[in-house]
């Protein structure tokens, strides 16, 4: 792995410091501004000027010494959302995080919220094209994007499912249901994001459990209810669900686990930026009233009112920000 990584960086391109007049230049010096010496968050200017430059990051990052043929292999990673120096690899033992059992000890009331809300929820397609590789029987309903809570549908369709995942501990960026309807699937993709990875808890998984597939790269998993996988879609996969009934599950993007605290939270501070941009203001008052949204989008929503905004884990595809940019 660490000559792996070696081999990485030595084809990584050189980046610079951002233009200062550009929306993506001034979030790069209120990085610095916030977090003090670069060394503190190198890796995330690095990320960031990777993504404003245009850059994708395609790896090979299978075994060589079990396939003979790399270009017949699928472990490939995909990201134009790409921060240097993680691990990287298909899947990861759930066991290895304390909160999963805490999400398994959930799960029956998780489902019995699920199947009590399945009539009314109002389930949401691909909303980029990039997303669309997930195909027309993929649909989502989210409780929360980017680290923000989604208020109507913690508060009045799954407050009880949400007060788990909150309790659990899991380092989430994103959390929604997604269900993949009979008879469907999705093709080779990446979510094109590097420094989180994705967790699946089955909560309503059709019999037998072989009809309903996920393969991330090379390796291919049936899903089960109640049980959480953890893996990387960074890398090229794909799902499959052959049988008569839709499939459910709760899906979490999570912070990579070589991230540093100090990583996370100027990582979580360019998502904020992104939807508040007056958190760059060099005005006080809006800068404490960008501040204010902020905390409050972020806070567990029992007691809010009001509704966030769905987008994506990754920055952006675009290799130009000038302005509030938002994707999904």
């Amino acid at each position: 792995q660490q000559q792996q990584q070696q081999q990485q960086q030595q084809l990584l391109p050189e980046t610079y410091p951002l233009p200062p007049h550009t929306f993506a230049g001034q979030i790069e010096q209120a990085l610095v501004a916030k977090y003090g010496t670069t060394a503190n968050i190198d890796r995330v200017l690095t990320s960031w000027r990777f993504m404003e430059q245009g850059y994708v990051h395609k790896e090979f990052v299978g075994d060589n010494n079990i396939l003979d043929d790399p270009e017949h292999s699928k472990c490939h990673q995909l990201a134009h959302s790409y921060f240097p120096g993680l691990t990287v690899k298909e899947f990861w033992n759930p066991n290895d995080f304390f909160w999963s059992d805490k999400l398994r000890k959930g799960y029956s009331h998780i489902r019995r919220e699920l199947e009590q809300n399945l009539s009314s929820m109002k389930w949401a397609g691909a909303l980029t094209e990039d997303a669309q590789a997930y195909g027309k029987g993929w649909k989502t309903l989210v409780l929360m994007n980017r680290g923000m809570w989604d208020v109507d549908n913690v508060k009045n369709l799954f407050p009880k499912t949400s007060n788990i995942v909150r309790q659990s501990g899991i380092p989430a960026v994103e959390v929604f249901f997604a269900r993949l309807e009979a008879h469907s699937d999705s093709r080779w993709h990446s979510d094109f994001t590097s420094f989180v990875l994705t967790c699946h808890l089955g909560v309503i998984i059709p019999l037998p459990n072989e009809s309903c597939r996920l393969t991330i790269g090379d390796t291919e998993v049936a899903w089960e209810n109640g049980q959480v996988l953890v893996f990387d879609t960074s890398i090229l996969h794909k799902a499959i669900n052959e049988s008569d009934h839709d499939r459910y599950i709760l899906m979490f993007r999570m912070w990579h686990p070589d991230l540093t605290n100090t990583e996370r939270q100027a990582l979580q501070f360019i998502y904020d930026a992104l939807e508040f941009p007056g958190l760059l203001s060099l005005e006080k008052t809006e800068r404490q009233e960008a501040e204010r949204a902020v905390q409050q989008a972020r806070s567990f929503p029992l007691l809010l009112s009001g509704s966030t905004t769905t987008g994506g884990a990754g920055f952006g595809a675009s290799s130009t920000i000038n302005k509030k940019k938002k994707t999904s």
